[in-house]
């Protein structure tokens, strides 16, 4: 449970986003009186959409045919994800202004991806530890969430710059790989061997 927890938590964070983006610039201009309530409060709403999806997910697990229905679709999502990635062939550049850290914040309270995100890495964490059995279960998974959400950001604080540099030069052969790997989860899931 920890190792998917924490993988799915840096995961989600691993890609440059506008609060990867503000936590560098908080840490880089040595902001240190806002870079560590902003940390906490990335870990807290990053546990409140985690808490949430996952309950959400495990109460329907007793109506199968839903459950069925939002796990079909969640791999449909991922399999036009993966397209999307394989296909798309911009090279995205990473812009930062003095707006930053006001669009950061804004990302870790109404943040846009984590709903389908949780819904699918939710569906995924759910077939494997049936999370409907233990509540308990699910506290525990986002905190493991957690340590890899605080993970990732730490990377972004000491290597940031690095990683954004490799991004920028890499990031079109990133998403290929990924969206192969997407299109293969996918398909294993939707038509099991």
């Amino acid at each position: 449970m920890g190792v998917l927890g924490i993988s799915l938590g840096f995961y989600g964070y691993a890609f440059p986003g506008n609060i990867n983006l503000m936590i560098l610039e908080l840490y880089n201009s040595k902001n240190y009186r806002f870079l560590f309530p902003i940390l906490g409060m990335i870990i807290i709403f990053e546990s409140i959409y985690c808490i949430v999806s996952l309950k959400f997910i495990s109460s329907l697990t007793s109506n199968s045919g839903i459950f069925d229905f939002i796990q079909t679709a969640s791999f449909i999502l991922i399999f036009i994800l993966g397209l999307w990635m394989l296909l798309d062939s911009r090279n995205p550049e990473n812009k930062t202004d003095r707006n930053t850290i006001t669009r950061g914040v804004l990302n870790i309270i109404i943040h846009p991806q984590q709903i389908p995100y949780w819904f699918i890495a939710g569906s995924l964490a759910n077939g494997i530890f049936n999370f409907s059995q233990n509540k308990w279960a699910i506290i525990l998974f986002a905190f493991f969430n957690a340590l890899g959400t605080l993970m990732a950001m730490v990377v972004y604080m000491f290597i940031g710059g690095k990683i954004m540099n490799y991004f920028s030069l890499n990031i079109t052969q990133i998403n290929k790989a990924m969206g192969i790997v997407y299109i293969l989860f996918s398909l294993y899931n939707l038509y099991p061997f």
